[in-house]
């Protein structure tokens, strides 16, 4: 067979080089030597073929194809390294011979982890996916919706797709990005379940519109990029992305990929269920105006203009509703983008990177309500007490002196610091409550949140880590009284000032909430604990600790499913 030239390729050719090729006295590689695993220490060459109706490469599958699309003419070429770029080349789901490298460049708490799916499938959560062309972004996208099957994808690149080819236009991106939003946003009006938004996003500007369309719906984000090896390797990267990016542009957006380190990081509520949270903030304070005349007298000497409180105005005028964002969270650190002091570090923790969009089960076991704040307190299990990071409750566990007094007013209060604490015996005595209620068991802890939810099942906290977190040595000296009554209070404990806002006064912070917990924490420290020092109230009782600290004791704690995210 007389042959005049060897065909040979690299990774730099383009299909109309190749076709080219194939009809000026070039030979075509056989596609049975790609395929098998006998590959000989040189290609095997057909013979001369002058004419050619379809090169036979286009009929390869997607992975050998791209190595022919990718390919010129040079002197030789190894067996070995056909090998390693069809290996490379192969990074979709679907492939057997790379399916465990795929899976573990996938592998997220949201894409396995059985409780996180099912709390996904069940709320409204915006997928962030950034990542440069080739990094795997587009594989990523396919599997979250794979396992999310009514998700929608939002992307700038389906904007200069023309009968399924790819024809990108510079002076058309803004429009692409324009349209983009626009279909984001109508997924979130239609109140879609999971959204996706599909784009490079290479700075923290390109994805604040996104941000925003989040908050304003009430959605939940998750930033997330493909753990690929080479996501940041510039020329792996333009020889892997599938829209011909030269490698000088894609070196300058390697150069100009940002780290996305949000406002604070934090376990996060659904929209239903910060519903039913904040119904049930609003109901207690009600009752508590009610019940303690001292409280609500406090409170309308420092909103004079207030004059209806029964029918539940106050909470509406005392705390302003926002009438945009309604879900609530509990912080784990404020991180202020990297900005606040160890911020960064925090960010950067392998346990934080680990648990990052992750379903955690937290314990709600009370309530508090100031002159200030309106806050749930929540008891945090062990995996999620590692994240855990308060700056307040770090300062005073630093504190060599006790408190003055059982309240420390802060510095942010608008109101005037209480001359003494005033007797919670000084409301109205009531007969005696009867003992302690027992816990609720862990697997009937739900029963109306369920109701409320509309179907909505919450997921139980095993009980052998329910035992681990709430083992207590009731005889020992150092456990305070009130723990003795309610075993989840637990004044003297880390991670006491975990809790979720539910309210404010004008012109004050939600970081005041912790404070003014970490106040009660104080007060209940060194105060006794009886039963007839506790009112009955609905679900739970009552104390009255000064005319603008009142505290919600729940019999039956609830379990509930937040997610660990941060808020851009």
């Amino acid at each position: 067979m007389a042959l005049s030239h060897i065909v040979v390729f690299n990774l730099t050719c383009s299909p109309e080089e190749i076709i080219l090729s194939s009809t000026v006295n070039c030979k075509i590689l056989e596609p049975m030597s790609l395929a098998t695993n006998s590959f000989s220490s040189s290609m095997q060459i057909l013979e001369n073929k002058n004419v050619t109706p379809r090169p036979r490469w286009l009929d390869l599958p997607k992975a050998i194809s791209k190595f022919f699309l990718r390919n010129r003419l040079v002197d030789t070429v190894d067996c070995k390294e056909v090998q390693e770029i069809m290996a490379k080349s192969s990074t979709t789901p679907q492939s057997s011979a790379n399916s465990n490298i795929v899976a573990e460049w996938m592998r997220f708490p949201f894409t396995e982890d059985k409780q996180t799916l099912k709390f996904i499938k069940e709320s409204k959560i915006m997928f962030v996916i950034r990542g440069l062309s080739g990094s795997g972004k587009s594989t990523l996208v396919r599997h979250l919706q794979s396992i999310y099957h009514d998700s929608i994808v939002c992307s700038a690149d389906n904007y200069f797709m023309k009968d399924g080819i790819y024809c990108f236009d510079q002076e058309k991106l803004s429009s692409a990005h324009e349209h983009c939003q626009e279909l984001a946003k109508k997924a979130c009006i239609e109140n879609r379940n999971v959204v996706i938004i599909d784009n490079t996003n290479v700075r923290y500007w390109e994805a604040k519109p996104y941000f925003i369309l989040a908050s304003n719906y009430n959605y939940i984000n998750i930033v997330a990029s493909p753990n690929t090896p080479w996501k940041l390797d510039a020329k792996e990267l333009s020889q892997r992305n599938k829209h011909d990016v030269d490698l000088i542009t894609i070196k300058r957006k390697v150069s100009s990929f940002e780290d996305f380190i949000p406002f604070y990081y934090g376990w996060f509520v659904n929209e239903q269920l910060s519903a039913r949270l904040l119904s049930m903030g609003r109901d207690y304070f009600k009752e508590c105006t009610e019940l303690y005349p001292l409280f609500r007298q406090h409170l309308e000497t420092l909103c004079p203009d207030i004059t209806v409180i029964s029918d539940g105005n106050l909470i509406k005028d005392y705390f302003p509703e926002d009438l945009k964002r309604k879900i609530v969270h509990c912080t784990s650190r404020y991180v202020g983008k990297g900005r606040a002091e160890g911020g960064k570090e925090y960010h950067q923790k392998e346990d934080v990177q680990k648990s990052y969009g992750k379903v955690f089960i937290v314990t709600l076991y009370g309530f508090i309500i100031t002159d200030k704040t309106l806050g749930a307190r929540i008891h945090l299990p062990q995996e999620a007490l590692v994240l855990f990071d308060n700056p307040e409750e770090r300062q005073r566990d630093m504190a060599s002196s006790p408190l003055k007094s059982p309240v420390s007013p802060s510095k942010t209060s608008r109101h005037s610091p209480l001359k003494s604490p005033v007797s919670p015996r000084k409301t109205p005595k009531r007969s005696p409550l009867k003992p302690q209620v027992p816990l609720r068991k862990p697997s009937d802890a739900n029963a109306n949140f369920d109701e409320c939810i509309r179907g909505i099942s919450l997921l139980k906290t095993p009980s052998s880590q329910a035992k681990d977190d709430l083992s207590l040595k009731s005889e020992s000296k150092d456990v305070a009284a009130i723990t003795k009554l309610f075993p989840f209070v637990r004044p003297k404990s880390r991670g006491r000032a975990a809790h979720m806002t539910l309210g404010t006064a004008d012109k004050i912070q939600s970081k005041q909430t912790a404070i003014d917990l970490l106040d009660i924490c104080d007060i209940e420290k060194s105060s006794p604990a009886i039963p007839q020092d506790f009112e009955r109230v609905k679900e739970g009782k009552s104390r009255l600790y000064d005319d603008s600290h009142c505290c919600i004791y729940l019999d039956k704690p609830y379990n509930i499913p937040v997610l660990f995210t941060g808020s851009y």
